[in-house]
């Protein structure tokens, strides 16, 4: 019966691992460099196949590397099980009911709280971020909008210049007419005038 709860133990690649213990995977793959000799598996192809037991080691690991301890010390530690004796907090209670719950299940809160605080962390960076970049929106379109009015402000000064100088180019065309006369013309109509008063 043992035989074939062993047989049947699911294992975990790298990526569950992470998601059990709140670790990133790049985190889950250094301390399993860093402490290889605590670790076993097997391999399918590039796939390597942990036991369930990695994530309790991997915990382990993570509350002792807080405490200023060498590599060699905290491997010490872990195989001498000083560390695992620690009943975890959900313990008592499978003791309780009697039914064995597997390790993905029996979470452990302290890294619960830490994943959803980091989780928070994100979020609050990311509302920071999407914030920081709507207010830059904001500001490039006021900016944009005061570029917009100051073009339209000169191209309704250039209109009613163009306006100005329309005016101006009639006045002076009337004008140029009555110089590029003939000067025949202009004596024949004063002559006519002149003539035409006696």
């Amino acid at each position: 019966m043992v035989r074939g709860s062993i047989m049947s133990e699911k294992e975990l690649k790298i990526g569950d691992i992470a998601h059990l213990t709140g670790l990133s995977e790049q985190d889950v793959r250094k301390l399993i460099q860093t402490y290889d000799s605590l670790f076993t598996y097997r391999t399918i192809g590039p796939v390597r196949l942990f036991p369930q037991k990695t994530v309790k080691i991997v915990r382990e690991l993570m509350d002792l590397s807080g405490k200023s301890l060498t590599p060699e010390e905290i491997t010490l530690e872990v195989r001498s099980g000083k560390k695992a004796a620690a009943p975890e907090g959900p313990a008592p209670e499978i003791e309780r009911t009697g039914v064995l719950l597997p390790p993905e299940v029996v979470l452990d809160l302290r890294v619960m709280q830490e994943t959803l605080a980091r989780q928070e962390r994100r979020i609050a960076q990311m509302a920071a971020d999407l914030e920081r970049v709507q207010e830059e929106r904001r500001e490039e379109a006021t900016r944009l909008q005061e570029t917009l009015d100051r073009l339209q402000e000169r191209l309704d000064k250039h209109q009613r210049d163009l306006v100005i100088v329309a005016e101006w180019v009639d006045y002076f065309d009337g004008q140029m007419d009555g110089v590029s006369r003939p000067m025949l013309d202009r004596v024949r109509r004063a002559f006519g005038m002149e003539h035409g008063s006696d």
